[in-house]
């Protein structure tokens, strides 16, 4: 953020969209090389595709690129390896769906001599390199699984998706769901549409923007707004779910602004206090 707003420019509505829909991460590209330097080190020809991705990645979230889909399998997959035997499995995953492990990541990637990179239980001393080459394997056979032999279908759009929190809960999923919807973004980006670093090779939103608002005070009457869903909690409304496709494809609405527009629409709410 801090580096988009030095820009020195004069800023228009279409700046502000494109800068809160801004999906790059320096901080995960930076991990990313690290680990590409890590694949690079251990030389086999099986990761060589892993290791090409990874270090040419800048750390965009767009929805075509393929480099995402690696970096959070290879980085859950690492992380997984290296600390659940120490701390359980349970609490591991527990820490995982919290924001905890994040001010960790590129410290710990960085520093080969940690002692959790050794397994607890076995009379070797795994080294960074042993549990990223475990986390590599797994890595590929997790975006081969569907018979996604290429690496141009293992796309981000296929692995990060965002739907409706009921979508788990099975009777409740036709009525309320919303999406699933294909979606850029990811953790720690301005279009902040986050998941938990979990072993499945799946990235589904958990979180995100609970609205994206842009008004130019020289022209409010004109400002724009999306939602995640809807206006509406109200799951028998047309608002319930009306932005969601414009939400997650990056859209913006007109919001009504001027008394007269407001009242010249097809359905108005009038509030009349008693007494």
């Amino acid at each position: 953020i801090d580096e988009l707003i030095k820009e020195n420019k004069k800023w228009t509505v279409d700046d502000v969209k494109t800068t809160i829909l801004d999906v790059t991460s320096h901080m995960h590209a930076d991990i990313a090389h690290q680990f590409a330097e890590i694949l690079k080190a251990i030389n086999k020809p099986e990761y060589a595709e892993l290791q090409t991705q990874l270090q040419t990645w800048n750390g965009d979230h767009t929805m075509e690129l393929t480099a995402p889909s690696i970096y959070y399998n290879l980085l859950s997959q690492t992380m997984h390896l290296a600390m659940a035997d120490e701390i359980s499995y349970q609490a591991f995953e527990a820490i995982a769906a919290t924001s905890v492990l994040k001010n960790s990541y590129e410290q710990f990637i960085a520093n080969a001599n940690s002692p959790w990179w050794d397994v607890k239980g076995t009379e070797a001393k795994e080294t960074r390199a042993q549990i990223v080459e475990q986390a590599a394997a797994k890595t590929l056979s997790l975006l081969t699984s569907a018979g996604e032999k290429n690496p141009g279908d293992w796309q981000w759009r296929k692995i990060h998706t965002h739907k409706h929190a009921f979508d788990a809960v099975k009777p409740l999923r036709n009525f309320f769901n919303v999406g699933p919807f294909e979606v850029p973004g990811g953790s720690e980006v301005i279009n902040n549409l986050h998941f938990a670093l979990d072993t499945t090779g799946y990235f589904s939103v958990d979180g995100g923007p609970a609205l994206r608002k842009i008004t130019d005070f020289a022209d409010a009457e004109n400002g724009i707004s999306v939602s995640p869903s809807g206006q509406s909690g109200n799951v028998m409304s047309a608002h319930y779910k009306d932005q969601a496709e414009m939400f997650a494809t990056g859209k913006f609405r007109k919001m009504l602004m001027n008394k007269s527009e407001i009242e010249s629409g097809k359905r108005k709410l009038i509030l009349k206090p008693k007494g």
